[in-house]
């Protein structure tokens, strides 16, 4: 009984939904606020069930599917997506514990990694069979992007692995007395940028760029498709931040002033969440989109060759440093 509502409510997908919904609200609010617009007001207080509404409303619209379209894929992959997202989390600990108790295991940070990768070929995959040249061109880019952009996310990723020396990322989390954002933030704001990119979020929203290529991979996609289609995405924005606080900001870990530990663990996880989302939101409203060959030149040129030199440094710290002291 205690396995089934951990993975069904509370920290499993219960608990995720909402607060992907409450991201989802959260990133328009201070976007808009940023932009001097409102944002979300009139379904629920402060326009909190908006995205909830929206889903909703995408859920009841009526589905067309192209008649080129390769329909087994094309049904399937914004499930397989959502699913491999929500799956991703669930090696994140949230209340101190894994959602599958004693799921963890030295290594699942690579686990994590490759699992983001391979969600992000299911979207590549979703565009693709939609046989339309724009959702073909927005897939492309998908691929483009995150082939460029995961090498340099796994070698940032592994310089906490080196502070904490294990490939963990409950032992990464439980090792910062001292936030690894602190230690070498440099790591940790070449981390964000990249996750950024991973994440397809302005300036490197090339993949579904409007004023380009209508709505990328997304074009052919309507109703229930459509909406799990944008909350895996909402969901990988959850993710990549969780995967950063686990990282850089010791993930659930803080202070336990009274009650709960798992309820405080909990909301220093939620915490943590939200500072990432709102430094990446400061990021999507302050630059412009790249234009695709910036991108490519970013990924290949700039933040690989500066990964690798981070991952030098930060190997040369903890030996030099943290077992000299």
């Amino acid at each position: 009984m205690t396995f089934l509502f951990r993975v069904l409510v509370f920290p499993g997908f219960a608990f995720l939904f909402l607060l992907t919904l409450f991201c989802d609200w959260f990133e328009r609010k201070v976007e808009a606020r940023i932009e001097n617009r409102i944002g979300p007001t009139y379904a629920g207080p402060a326009g909190l069930f908006q995205p909830l509404a929206d889903f909703i409303k995408l859920l009841t619209k009526a589905e067309i599917i192209p008649t080129r379209a390769r329909k087994p894929i094309f049904g399937a992959m914004p499930l397989i997506a959502f699913s491999l997202f929500v799956y991703t989390v669930f090696y994140m600990p949230i209340d101190g514990d894994y959602v599958i108790p004693a799921s963890g295991f030295e290594g699942d940070l690579i686990v994590v990694l490759l699992l983001i990768s391979i969600a992000n070929l299911a979207i590549f995959l979703a565009g693709w069979a939609s046989s339309n040249p724009l959702s073909q061109m927005g897939a492309s880019r998908v691929l483009t992007q995150f082939l460029g952009f995961d090498i340099p996310l796994f070698l940032l990723a592994l310089s906490p692995a080196f502070l904490a020396n294990s490939l963990s990322i409950a032992i990464i989390a439980a090792k910062q007395i001292i936030p690894f954002a602190l230690l070498i933030p440099w790591v940790f704001v070449s981390f964000l940028l990249t996750i950024q990119a991973e994440l397809e979020r302005d300036p490197f929203d090339i993949p579904n760029a409007e004023t380009e290529i209508v709505g990328g991979y997304e074009t052919e996609f309507s109703g229930a498709k459509l909406a799990f289609l944008k909350l895996s995405k909402d969901v990988q924005v959850v993710l990549g931040a969780a995967l950063t606080a686990e990282l850089f900001l010791g993930g659930p870990y803080g202070p336990v002033l009274f009650g709960s530990k798992a309820a405080w663990y909990a909301f220093w996880f939620v915490a943590k969440v939200l500072l990432v989302i709102l430094l990446s939101e400061l990021i999507t409203s302050l630059f412009a989109r790249l234009r695709i060959d910036y991108v490519v030149e970013l990924g290949w040129k700039t933040l690989l060759p500066l990964s690798l030199l981070m991952l030098v440094l930060t190997s040369w710290l903890v030996k030099v440093k943290w077992e000299g002291l």
